[in-house]
């Protein structure tokens, strides 16, 4: 039988395009947690007397898909992984909340995480329909809230406390695709994506998350330790 160069050469391409990212995903799926000190994000003012002050994300008033109220002061004790979205968004919105999802599944047994979803159209995601969107993604079962609230206050955080990427059209629209990880001191510790053009990119996103959410655990039970 004769060597058949270019038919093995289509084989090896067409291994390469089927393996490859099959190899890639079982990588990051399986990559042991290494533990990195995280950044604060935001500005950082440095007091005459040597001490430091971060950016802290400041109070807000909101009501979740319960009818609860919700304020800053509710999360002391934990880290909040806090994003924004509007329940008619078509695409990046349901996007997002599905990477949340399967972060918040991943701790929903540990009360020391928390998730905050806050709408950026309350003139029309009333409490039915963000109860109606935020029981599509079990969020009751992942101390997950999804929240409303006014209009002003709610545009003014997201921009001026999460700092996050904005892009506005006209003057009624601000949209993210990212999570903003905070500490239980209310500093940024991360600002990231959640979305991607592939397979390997979402779950290169949601590793991301996971790790950095670690990372905070992880330097809270250091200082727990160092008490003692």
């Amino acid at each position: 039988m004769p060597f058949d160069k270019k038919g093995i050469l289509r084989v090896a391409a067409i291994a390469a395009i089927v393996i490859l990212p099959i190899l890639g995903i079982y990588y990051l799926s399986n990559a042991r947690w290494v533990h990195k000190p995280l950044d604060y994000v935001g500005q950082t003012v440095k007091n005459p007397d040597g001490t430091v002050e971060h950016h802290q994300v400041g109070d807000i008033q909101l009501v979740d898909q319960n009818g609860k109220k919700v304020t800053m002061a509710d999360f002391d004790s934990s880290i909040i992984v806090a994003n924004i979205f509007f329940a008619t968004c078509p695409e990046v919105c349901p996007e997002m909340n599905k990477q949340v999802q399967t972060i918040a599944e991943k701790f929903y047994k540990n009360s020391k995480v928390r998730f905050l979803s806050v709408s950026i159209d309350p003139e029309n995601d009333s409490l039915p329909v963000i109860k109606a969107y935020a029981d599509r993604f079990r969020a009751d079962k992942v101390n997950w809230q999804f929240c409303t609230g006014s209009k002003k206050e709610i545009y003014d955080w997201a921009i001026n406390d999460l700092l996050l990427a904005t892009e506005q059209k006209g003057q009624d629209f601000i949209h993210d695709d990212k999570v903003v990880i905070i500490d239980k001191e209310k500093h940024i510790r991360a600002v990231l994506p959640t979305r991607g053009n592939s397979n390997r990119a979402r779950l290169e996103a949601l590793k991301r998350i996971e790790e950095d959410i670690n990372n905070l655990l992880y330097e809270y039970r250091q200082k727990e330790l160092d008490k003692r």
